[in-house]
């Protein structure tokens, strides 16, 4: 929402992610606390230590004692402040900052204003002025000094008693000890006063801090490392992530660099394990197998979910186990699951020879274990009709098996096989010409001859049959020549062939 604007060492930021940390400078800068409930207006006084810087009547409001003067909810809990801006009346609240700002430190300023009027509001008015001593006037115009901090947007206000960040940075030059929020740069040019409340006001110096180097008790341990820094633009941390915080789930080295539009920070920090040691993951064994699980040799106090105390422990059968282990003040205990289970099976039966246009079913006998063939074909049962070695196997969390079967039409050869007649007489019974193969052959033409050795029929597209015309009239009853070619793959080989024969045509 905020751009840059013209003083130096700000710049205002559209987003501005995270929650603050370290030393909060602004006190009671969310308007909850007060001396006196407020119950009529003009009291910032009561707001303490805010005050008034000149002869305006700024006004502090605390739901302590509701009035039809809140007109906007505030922000958060249960106080707010309220500027009146007319022609010729500026509005200021003032007001200590916890400590003097340090010279050359960055620090960030964020406040919340908000109206029900937006369209009178005068925007790139609104500022926060930083100084060493108060800055104070005996009338009710402006207060001629350049905020550090000054709303740069053309319209901050989009909506009716809707809370808007205005937030920038600052770089001190030492001393600065007070702040001075208000308008400064110009009021409403002619009468058509606006009220501006203000809330949740925030000074924090602009520091990143990953805490001093940790040792943990073991893996188990929880620790998240937060970089988070106010105004930071840009989270890198040593793994490239980019999160404000990070988990630590083992012993090393982190850091994190923060960039700002202020200046970019670094910082590093060393975590340590008292007991580095785990059992390993849930392991899933075959029936007869062993595992053996190993108690780290660095500790001399450790104790197994039997309570025995061995350095190795040799499991034989499915359970849960645990080992405990005490160093100093640091205890820790990992677990792990053992599971046995039977070791798949399958079988898919002996090898089979096939003759002619015979085919074979494969009924796969397994168990313990999903199953599935090794080329994806998504039935279990399986019809062959062509040579070819079918694989498949059967798998669970203890192992996998396969097996395989090889199928060929080796007996007695493959062939084609052609009727010696047919009638195309429209009864449904033998009204065409059909050949047929075992699978093995791929047949790729057929044509038919007449007596005088025309061709009156040829295709290249399956399926490859005649019906008994000729230029769509049926032809005469004969004897009719056919040719087939056909591609025969069988034992990885591929081969070219013809078979012709004969067809008697009859009504």
């Amino acid at each position: 929402m905020f751009g840059k604007t013209v003083h130096i060492a700000f710049w205002l930021l559209a987003c501005l992610p995270g929650t603050a940390i370290g030393q909060e400078l602004i006190p009671n800068g969310s308007f909850e606390t007060y001396a006196n409930c407020p119950r009529q207006d003009n009291l910032l006084s009561e707001a303490t230590p805010w005050y008034n810087p000149n002869q305006a009547t700024p006004d502090f409001y605390n739901q302590c004692f509701p009035t039809s003067q809140i007109e906007i909810p505030p922000r958060t809990g249960q106080g707010l402040a309220r500027l009146f801006l007319d022609q010729g009346w500026a509005e200021y609240l003032a007001t200590p900052l916890v400590k003097p700002l340090e010279a050359g430190e960055c620090y960030y300023f964020e406040m919340y204003v908000s109206t029900k009027t937006p369209n009178q509001y005068v925007p790139q008015t609104l500022g926060a002025y930083f100084s060493d001593n108060p800055v104070a006037r005996t009338d009710k115009g402006l207060l001629g000094v350049s905020p550090q901090v000054l709303d740069s947007q053309a319209k901050t206000i989009n909506s009716p008693s809707q809370w808007e960040k205005i937030a920038g940075y600052l770089k001190a030059t030492g001393n600065e000890r007070y702040l001075t929020i208000g308008s400064f740069v110009q009021l409403p040019r002619m009468l058509g006063f606006y009220y501006i409340f203000l809330d949740d006001i925030s000074l924090l110096p602009i520091r990143l801090d990953l805490g001093k180097d940790t040792t943990l008790c073991g893996r188990k341990s929880t620790y998240t490392l937060n970089g988070k820094t106010p105004g930071a633009i840009e989270y890198r941390w040593q793994d490239g992530s980019r999160l404000s915080t990070f988990p630590v789930t083992r012993p090393g080295k982190y850091w994190v660099t923060v960039t700002t539009p202020c200046k970019i920070l670094s910082d590093t920090i060393t975590v340590d394990y008292t007991l580095d040691f785990d059992l390993g993951p849930d392991t899933t064994l075959c029936n007869e197998q062993t595992i053996v699980l190993k108690a780290p040799t660095s500790i001399s106090a450790y104790e197994w979910q039997d309570g025995s105390s061995q350095n190795v422990y040799q499991v034989k059968q499915s359970g849960q186990y645990s080992l405990r282990a005490t160093q100093g003040n640091c205890t820790v205990r990992d677990t792990i699951q053992i599971r046995y289970i039977r070791p798949p099976q399958l079988e898919l039966g002996p090898s089979k020879e096939l003759c002619g246009a015979e085919v074979y079913t494969i009924n796969p006998t397994f168990a313990e274990g999903t199953f599935r063939w090794l080329d994806e074909f998504s039935d279990i049962e399986r019809v062959v009709k062509s040579s070819g070695v079918f694989r498949a196997s059967v798998r669970n969390d203890c192992a996998t098996v396969i097996d395989s079967v090889e199928v060929g039409y080796g007996t007695c050869g493959c062939v084609i096989y052609a009727p010696n007649s047919f009638t195309p007489n429209a009864d449904g019974v033998n009204d065409a010409f059909v050949p047929f193969a075992c699978g093995d052959i791929a047949i790729k033409s057929l044509a038919i001859f007449n007596r005088w050795g025309e061709v009156i029929f040829q295709t290249d597209d399956a399926p490859f049959q005649w019906d008994g015309r000729y230029q769509n009239e049926l032809c005469p009853n004969g004897v009719y020549a056919w040719r087939i070619n056909y591609e025969l793959r069988q034992r990885g080989q591929i081969s070219q062939k013809q078979q012709q024969g004969a067809i008697t045509l009859a009504y």
